[in-house]
């Protein structure tokens, strides 16, 4: 009995989907090493932060320029704290133990993309208060 026209159709189908699904989950794997990426960018200056509030604090006083170390000290510790969430929060979205299901990998890139923005802002959070409190401490 030869093949009908209808299995030939079937086979295509199902070997399309399957290369659809590929291609969701090789942009899932992209979009996640970017995200990673940046992390893994900034992760090392976290030390630099906590030396720079640090230096920062003998210096902040009730004076304008007090006031622009204490300024600059507040955003070293934003940009610690935000780290320290945005770790969190991703962690719980993707668990590192989890392997993601092939069904699920749609919204996962849409979170994806949210955390490549929250990681980005937090990428640029990091490096301009470290500029900062690197301008104002070689004035003084």
């Amino acid at each position: 009995m030869k093949p009908s026209f209808f299995y030939y159709v079937l086979i295509v189908l199902i070997v399309v989907s399957c290369n659809q699904l590929s291609e969701e989950e090789q942009k899932f794997d992209a979009l996640m090493e970017e995200v990673i990426s940046v992390h893994d960018e900034v992760m090392p200056k976290m030390g630099e932060i906590s030396s720079l509030i640090k230096e920062l604090e003998p210096k902040i006083d009730t004076t304008e320029t007090g006031k622009s170390y204490a300024k600059a000290q507040q955003d070293l510790k934003d940009a610690y704290d935000f780290m320290m969430t945005w770790m969190s929060d991703f962690s719980e979205k993707f668990p590192h133990d989890e392997e993601t299901d092939a069904n699920e990998v749609s919204s996962q890139i849409k979170i994806l993309k949210e955390e490549e923005i929250e990681v980005n802002k937090l990428r640029d959070q990091i490096n301009s208060s470290i500029r900062n409190a690197r301008e104002l401490l070689e004035k003084s």
